[in-house]
């Protein structure tokens, strides 16, 4: 208890945190209940098991752990309309994935469409989405 008299919840009582991405978007990327096809769009994750990167996609996921769920964005185009996908509101720690096919590489991106990240086929790991201002998907 605060000395204001309020109740802090035991850690083991609260949620798992969100990285900072709560409300993470990309510009142009629709919600689906299944990112297992052949567009690119975005779904919740699963907490229980996870929501895998489905082969021929780059995905960037708003939290680390499959338990924190949050959201996971899948990309199937290259890019939106020629142009790089527009990241709004990532300001923490997110996971990347790329599990596109041919060895195509995706690439996060800041402000001045500059390369921050080359991420190879293959390739996932944690990344700070702070000074990313676009993703490229292939």
């Amino acid at each position: 208890m605060r000395a204001d008299g309020t109740r802090i919840a035991s850690a083991a009582a609260q949620a798992p945190r969100d990285h900072g991405n709560d409300n993470a978007s990309v510009v142009g990327v629709p919600y689906c209940a299944n990112i297992n096809v052949s567009a690119d769009c975005w779904t919740w994750i699963k907490t229980t098991s996870g929501t895998p990167c489905p082969t021929g996609h780059f995905c960037i996921y708003t939290n680390v752990l499959a338990a924190e769920g949050g959201k996971v964005f899948s990309f199937f185009h290259c890019r939106r309309g020629g142009s790089d996908w527009v990241l709004r509101a990532w300001n923490g720690v997110g996971l990347y994935d790329n599990s596109n096919t041919g060895g195509a590489h995706a690439f996060i991106k800041g402000a001045a469409h500059n390369v921050l990240v080359n991420v190879a086929p293959g390739t996932d790991g944690s990344y700070d989405f702070r000074p990313a201002y676009y993703v490229q998907a292939c």
